[in-house]
């Protein structure tokens, strides 16, 4: 392990900023978080895996 100074004083608005910062992390695009719309997206993308075949033609 790495000594740690702990000596060293610690403001407590940092310690807020930094603790506030890993509480809320910003979303990165392309990423669903919100549970509604997992569920529509799951539901759409099971529902054309379970969809049938499209009809071929007849041959003569």
């Amino acid at each position: 392990m790495l000594p740690l100074d702990t000596s060293a004083p610690v403001r407590a608005e940092e310690l807020t900023e930094d603790v506030e910062a890993l509480l809320n992390p910003a979303e990165a695009d392309g990423e669903f978080h919100d549970s509604a719309e997992c569920a529509a997206l799951l539901l759409v993308g099971g529902a054309l895996l379970l969809s049938p075949p499209t009809p071929r033609p007849k041959k003569s």
